[in-house]
């Protein structure tokens, strides 16, 4: 009798904990902010969640490249602010943003970079900002990094 019942015990506790849910990640829509936070931030990834995160983080950051422009303006009781920062380098590591997904711990973002690759051209072999940034709605909780391979 329990060689019968024990598989039907065991997928009920698996469920019963969360395991065996094959839900994808709900994705997110978001707004590119990489041609508007133009400063070189420090290598580093970033969660700007009120107005003041974020001032104190680009006061911090040198405008080394490109044309100065105002800290954009958002909302931050509808929004947050994540992005990647691999410093100064090349402009063919300039990382991407792919996607943001919502988790069962907050947000996964997921990003692309040349960086460590070796991948150049010769069009991209100057010093540039090394940096991607998003506007999310708001999410409590961790934001993951997640770069993508290739």
């Amino acid at each position: 009798m329990f060689a019968r019942t024990a598989p039907v015990l065991a997928l009920a506790l698996l469920a019963a904990c969360g395991g065996g849910d094959d839900t994808p990640p709900e994705q997110v829509a978001f707004q590119p902010l990489q041609e508007e936070l133009t400063r070189s931030f420090p290598p580093g990834t970033y969660v700007f969640r009120s107005q003041g995160e974020m001032i104190a983080a680009w006061n911090a950051a040198p405008q080394e490249f490109g044309e100065p422009k105002a800290m954009p303006s958002i909302d931050f009781s509808q929004a947050m602010v994540v992005g990647i920062s691999l410093g100064v380098g090349i402009r063919c590591n300039v990382p991407t943003i792919a996607s943001v997904a919502r988790v069962p711990s907050g947000y996964q973002v997921t990003y692309r970079s040349n960086d460590g690759t070796g991948v150049t051209t010769l069009a991209c072999l100057h010093q540039w900002r090394l940096s991607d940034f998003v506007a999310v709605p708001v999410q409590p909780g961790a934001v993951e990094f997640v770069r993508l391979a290739g």
